[in-house]
C-alpha cells in the first residue's frame, strides 16, 4: 500500500474507533516507522549507463547513424560516475520531462579547484540519492496541484561535468595551489546521448516532451535542445517537443574580443572536435564556437535554433538581477586579469561586511554578488551588475523579435537564481502575470506573451529576494554598495528606462 495512504487510512481508523489511547506506544512507533518510511522512500530509480551508442535516424548524415559514447564524470574524487534518475507516474506514460541539472562550470585553473574558488558541482557520487527528491522540487513536485507537469514522467540529468552539458574531452589543468597538472574529464554530451538511447528504449509511446534546465542546465537545455528533439521525433514523429531555459542568459566576454568565453567550449570541452554541435540547424557550423566571424552567443544559438525549428516553442526565464548569474560574469572577469598577470590567484576567504559568520572567496566574491561593483545606467561590458542585467533584458528582447512567433521570456523581479524547482514558482508574479499559467501556457496551451517586470514603483526589486541581510533589511533587490546608501539595483542601474524596460 502506498504510505501516505496507509497513514492516512491509520489516522481515520483511530479517530472512528477511538481506540488509540490503548496502543498509544505501539500506534506511536507505528506512525514513526511509517513518517521515517514517507522520508526515505525514493520515487526516483537511479540508472547507471555504460558505455555504448546510439542511433538518430534523422540526422544520421550529422554522425548519428551510430554514435558512441563514454558517460562518466570528471575524475574528481567523489564524481566519476555518471547516473541519471527516473520517475515513473504511471506505466508506458506518454509525457515526459526531461530536466537538465545546474551546477556553474569549469573552465580554467583558476576556477577549476580551490575550496572558495571551485566554481561547479563535483561530489555527485558523494551525495545520497535522496538529494533529488528533496533538492528538486517545482516542476518536479508530482504533489502540487498547479504543477503542470504533475502527471509527466521525468528523466532527471544530474551535472558532474562542468561543461555545460556539452563536452567530450579530457582537458589538463594547472592547479594554482599544487601547481600540479590535473586531468579533467568533461564528458557532458556523452553523459545526455546516454540518457537519450535509454528514452529511446523506454518511452517507445511518447507524445509530449518538455526539456527544460536551471542555471548550467538551461545552457544544456538549449544547447542539447536539437539532438533531443530529433531523438523525440525518430521514436514519433508527430510528438511536441518545447523547452524552457531558467536562469541560462549567457552574458559572458564576446566573441572576438581578447576574453571571449565561447572558445572555450571548444579548447577546454571538444565541442567541434568531438562533432556534438547540431551542425544540421542552418546557421550552426562546425566551428561555430572558435570561429569569431560567427558571432557565437547564447542568445544567436537561440534565434538559429528557433528558426529552424519553426513549429516547437521556445523560452527563457530570468529574474531581473538575479545574483548567482551576476557573480558568475564577475568570475569570468576575474579570471580574465588573472590570466593577464593584473592579479594574482588567491583561495583565501573574506568576511561579508553585512552577514555575520559569512565568509566568500576574495577573488570572486559572493555567490549572490552583493560584494559586486553596481555600475551606472551607462556602464557597458565592465563585468558589474548593471551590465548584466542591461545585457540579460536587451538579449532576450532581441531573440523575441527575431522569433516572434514561437519564443516567450518571462522576465521575474528581484535576484534569487532559478525558480523552476523551486515551490516558489506556484506563487512567483511578474508584470501581473502569473508565473505558473505562463509556464502552463508556453508548455501546452496557447502561447502566451512576453512577461517582464515593467513597472517603475519598484516591483522589479521588491520580491523574490536572496534572503542575505542587505535584501532583508531593505526589502529590495540591493547590493553591499548601493545598502550603504540606502537604494536598490533598480535605482543604481538607472530605472526604468536605465535598464531598457
Amino acid at each position: 500500500m502506498n504510505v501516505k495512504r496507509k497513514i492516512a487510512l491509520f489516522l481515520v481508523s483511530c479517530i472512528w474507533l477511538s481506540g488509540c489511547h490503548q496502543e498509544k506506544h505501539d500506534k506511536n512507533k507505528e506512525l514513526t516507522e511509517i513518517a521515517l518510511g514517507v522520508i526515505l522512500y525514493n520515487p526516483y530509480q537511479k540508472i547507471v549507463p555504460t558505455a555504448g551508442s546510439i542511433t538518430i535516424s534523422s540526422i544520421a548524415s550529422s554522425g548519428y547513424n551510430s554514435r558512441a559514447f563514454n558517460p562518466q564524470c570528471t575524475g574528481v574524487t567523489g564524481n566519476t560516475t555518471f547516473e541519471f534518475f527516473r520517475k515513473q507516474i504511471v506505466p508506458n506514460n506518454t509525457n515526459l520531462v526531461i530536466n537538465f541539472m545546474g551546477g556553474g562550470a569549469c573552465w580554467d585553473n583558476a576556477n577549476c579547484f580551490g575550496n572558495t574558488t571551485t566554481t561547479y558541482f563535483n561530489q555527485l557520487n558523494a551525495v545520497p540519492d535522496l538529494f533529488v527528491k528533496f533538492a528538486f522540487r517545482g516542476i518536479m513536485n508530482e504533489t502540487a496541484a498547479s504543477n503542470p507537469f504533475k502527471n509527466y514522467d521525468v528523466i532527471f540529468i544530474p551535472y558532474c561535468t562542468g561543461d555545460l552539458h556539452v563536452g567530450h574531452k579530457s582537458n589538463s589543468y594547472v592547479n594554482p595551489l599544487t601547481g600540479g597538472t590535473v586531468v579533467i574529464n568533461h564528458y557532458g554530451y556523452d553523459n545526455v546521448l546516454s540518457v537519450l538511447q535509454y528514452i529511446q528504449q523506454n518511452y517507445t509511446n511518447v507524445q509530449t516532451v518538455f526539456v527544460i534546465g536551471q542555471s548550467a542546465g538551461g545552457y544544456g537545455a538549449i544547447l542539447n535542445y536539437p539532438v533531443v528533439r530529433e531523438t523525440i521525433k525518430g521514436i514519433n514523429s508527430s510528438a511536441q517537443v518545447r523547452m524552457l531555459s531558467d536562469a541560462s542568459n549567457g552574458i559572458v566576454p564576446p566573441t572576438g574580443t581578447p576574453q571571449a568565453f565561447f572558445p572555450n567550449l571548444n579548447s577546454k570541452w571538444g565541442v567541434e572536435t568531438a562533432h556534438n554541435l547540431p551542425t544540421w540547424v542552418t546557421g550552426i557550423a562546425s566551428d561555430y564556437t572558435s570561429n569569431a566571424a560567427n558571432n557565437a552567443s547564447i542568445d544567436d544559438f537561440f534565434k538559429k535554433v528557433a528558426t529552424y525549428y519553426s513549429g516547437d516553442r521556445f523560452g527563457q526565464y530570468a529574474a531581473i538581477f538575479d545574483g548567482n548569474q551576476r557573480f558568475f560574469y564577475n568570475v569570468m572577469g576575474q579570471i580574465n586579469k588573472v590570466n593577464a598577470s593584473t592579479l594574482t590567484y588567491t583561495d583565501a576567504s573574506t568576511s561579508d561586511p553585512y552577514d555575520v559568520g559569512r565568509t566568500y572567496s576574495s577573488l570572486f566574491g559572493d555567490s549572490d554578488a552583493t560584494s559586486m561593483t553596481d555600475g551606472t545606467s551607462t556602464s557597458s561590458n565592465d563585468f558589474s551588475s548593471c551590465d548584466w542585467s542591461k545585457q540579460a533584458i536587451t538579449k532576450m528582447k532581441g531573440v523575441a523579435t527575431a522569433n516572434s512567433s514561437n519564443y516567450r521570456y518571462f522576465l521575474a523581479p528581484g535576484d534569487v537564481h532559478t525558480i523552476t524547482t523551486s515551490d516558489s514558482m506556484f506563487t512567483l508574479g511578474s508584470g501581473g502575470s502569473d508565473f505558473t499559467t505562463w509556464l502552463t501556457n508556453l508548455a501546452m496551451g496557447s502561447i502566451p506573451g512576453n512577461v517582464e517586470c515593467s513597472d517603475n514603483s519598484g516591483s522589479c526589486v521588491s520580491s523574490n529576494l536572496n534572503s542575505n541581510t542587505v535584501d532583508t533589511n531593505l526589502k529590495q533587490a540591493t547590493s553591499d554598495q548601493s545598502y550603504a546608501s540606502s537604494r536598490s539595483l533598480y535605482t543604481a542601474c538607472g530605472g526604468f528606462s536605465g535598464l531598457g524596460l
